[in-house]
């Protein structure tokens, strides 16, 4: 008897009105703030700043809660979200916010994996090859988490194949799931600040992840050919 799976689509639409819903709440949290944009002038900054970063724990939980929503939609960035964070909360708990969204949208995309019935293009995909196929693949793993641009529903679909251990996925998420959600933590704080050395700083680090990206593809690449040779 074949297995009956969660349709795909009624997830994926279903995410995103609970995001829209998040999104209102959020948006209703911070319209003061919004009004003083529209209207911004050099009386009002200070008035600005300081309502920018006197919201709460309700509006924090809000923003992890979309954070995650978005992690967990394929396709889907959630780093516009991560550095507004990090601008109304600081580099600091705004990585918090960050990087506990991003392991509970990942979190919630492994326990689900199972139930949804995968692509054929995703199951006959290069990359997730790679993730496979490697000496290290706990390390590899690890390292597509790092890299925004690798879809992280690929990466916990290999993840799910290699059956990991709840610990050593959870690991795994913490570890990678850490840098980018401090760098984009830090920039937001940077632009709050107007510094422009941070925001010089976290350009270049979000520049470097790109670069790991690139490289992934040649090894990946690589590998292909070599695979192809024998």
């Amino acid at each position: 008897m074949e297995k009956k799976h969660l349709n795909k689509t009624l997830l994926i639409i279903g995410a995103f009105l609970v995001s829209l819903v998040v999104i209102y709440f959020i948006y209703r949290d911070y319209r003061p703030e919004i009004n003083l944009l529209l209207h911004y002038n050099s009386h009002n900054q200070m008035v600005l700043l300081h309502l920018i970063r006197s919201h709460g724990l309700s509006t924090m939980l809000l923003l992890l809660l979309l954070i995650g929503i978005f992690n967990a939609i394929p396709g889907m960035s959630n780093s516009v979200i991560c550095i507004f964070a990090g601008l109304c909360y600081g580099p600091w708990i705004g990585f918090l916010i960050n990087w506990l969204g991003n392991i509970i949208g990942n979190c919630a995309v492994m326990s689900l994996i199972r139930e949804v019935d995968i692509s054929k293009r995703t199951k006959k995909s290069k990359l997730l090859s790679y993730l496979l196929h490697q000496k290290h693949p706990l390390v590899g793993l690890t390292i597509g988490y790092m890299i925004p641009i690798i879809p992280s529903a690929l990466v916990n679909y290999a993840g799910a194949r290699l059956n990991l251990t709840r610990s050593r996925f959870l690991t795994m998420v913490a570890i990678g799931m850490a840098p980018t959600s401090f760098i984009y933590a830090f920039g937001g704080d940077a632009i709050f600040r107007g510094d422009g050395k941070r925001i010089i700083i976290a350009v270049i680090a979000i520049v470097i992840i790109l670069l790991g990206y690139l490289l992934v593809r040649k090894l990946i690449s690589n590998a292909h050919l070599e695979h192809e040779a024998a």
